[in-house]
């Protein structure tokens, strides 16, 4: 995997992947719940629905009462179709006072108007849309050598 989170850094105290043919997503969570995400490859149901199933597991795994901030690397998701969109809107919108903050960064523009569109069926107010890494690490206030 060329971009996201390294998954045998330490920092991480729970880190999960997904993987199909095609696309695959790798999520980390350090111990302040800090939550760094990774999309590659062409969207589909399949993905969506196993990044709701990730995150589900790590809600299960550390308290469904815990909130988290987020960052959300497209730089290698190509698309989505938009059942999938609505599919992630509806997960996150059930569940967006356990995400405090969420930064997306590095999709090509369709990717991000994909992006913004989830959070808009989500009615998230707290997500910052951003064309690279360090602004997205900035935004949220995290070590800039959080996130490679």
């Amino acid at each position: 995997m060329a971009g996201g989170p390294d998954l045998d850094d330490p920092k991480w105290t729970l880190t999960r992947t997904w993987e199909e043919p095609g696309q695959s997503l790798a999520i980390a969570v350090d111990g302040e719940l800090r939550v760094a995400v990774h999309l590659r490859g062409r969207g589909s149901m399949a993905g969506a629905q196993a990044l709701v199933d990730v995150m589900e597991g790590i809600r299960d795994a550390v308290g469904r009462d815990k909130v988290f901030t987020a960052v959300v690397d497209l730089r290698e998701l190509d698309g989505s179709p938009l059942r999938a969109q609505f599919l992630l809107g509806k997960w996150l919108f059930m569940r967006k006072a356990q995400l405090e903050r969420v930064a997306v960064f590095g999709g090509r523009p369709f990717e991000m108007r994909l992006a913004r569109a989830v959070m808009k069926i989500a009615m998230m107010r707290n997500a910052g849309f951003f064309d690279s890494r360090h602004e997205a690490i900035d935004w949220m206030g995290w070590p800039r050598d959080f996130y490679y």
